[in-house]
């Protein structure tokens, strides 16, 4: 007996293949399908949609098709700490992931559940190529969690025993260049036009998203932020954020 297509959809993306996703997305599976997958740190046991399940793996072809037949890019992991296909992707150092999802509207700066943003996990898990990236898409680096944590924080300590002395120094350097310059970006991935936060028009209902011009909006807006706007960010209650994450801060010395 052939298999539901949900479940279809879910093992191809997991198997990374293409032509399985396809066969499934044909049979009728939910783009926006969301499965419990116990082998992934970011979502333990909550369900992830296919879209998040592609973008941390890196399956770049899948991710587009996805995005192409209509997944959300804003869609949280349910329950943990509301991570994004966007966080996912930046915690991999899945580049190219992360570009395409740019491209399709995903917020640069779009907040988890304790309002860490996708460079915050990039620099968490030391993939300097991505921070780098996202630093020249526009992502802000000095944000902070609900704990008060900026991302040259996340930089600056090893959460998963990386020892990664060089990557760290790097990383630290990318995000104080960014902090000294004080220029923000357009958030139109087809503009990236450089400005100060003066000059540039925040979007009325987000807050996280600015641009050089009208144009830009418009055009930014039409392309995929219309899905993820008002998506941008979320808080779970702090105690329980504090129950998952307290070890780990603790270890870095942030929490008494």
């Amino acid at each position: 007996m052939a298999k539901p297509a949900n479940e279809a959809l879910m093992e191809a993306v997991n198997n990374g293949c293409l032509r399985g996703v396809k066969a499934a997305l044909k049979a009728g599976a939910d783009v926006d399908y969301a499965q419990r997958r116990p082998d992934n740190d970011l979502t333990g046991s909550c369900s992830s949609t296919a879209l998040f399940h592609a973008c941390i793996d890196g399956h770049t072809d899948i991710v587009r098709l996805l995005i192409r037949k209509g997944a959300s890019v804003s869609k949280r992991v349910e329950a943990t700490i509301q991570a994004s296909p966007l966080h996912g992707a930046a915690s991999r150092g899945h580049t190219e992931v992360v570009e395409l999802l740019v491209r399709h509207g995903a917020t640069l700066d779009m907040q988890d559940g304790m309002q860490a943003t996708p460079i915050m996990a990039a620099c968490m898990y030391k993939r300097v190529d991505t921070v780098r990236r996202l630093i020249e898409l526009g992502a802000r680096v000095d944000l902070t969690t609900i704990f008060g944590n900026t991302a040259q924080w996340f930089c600056e300590f090893d959460f998963v025993n990386q020892n990664c002395d060089f990557s760290r120094k790097e990383l630290v350097g990318l995000v104080q260049e960014a902090l000294q310059t004080k220029l923000l970006r357009c958030c139109n991935p087809s503009c990236g036009k450089p400005g100060y936060r003066s000059n540039l028009k925040l979007c009325a209902q987000c807050k996280l998203t600015r641009y050089c011009s009208r144009d830009c909006q418009k055009q930014h807006w039409t392309v995929g932020h219309k899905k993820s706007c008002g998506h941008d960010t979320c808080i779970v209650d702090g105690p329980v954020i504090e129950a998952l994450l307290a070890p780990l801060f603790k270890l870095a010395g942030k929490l008494e």
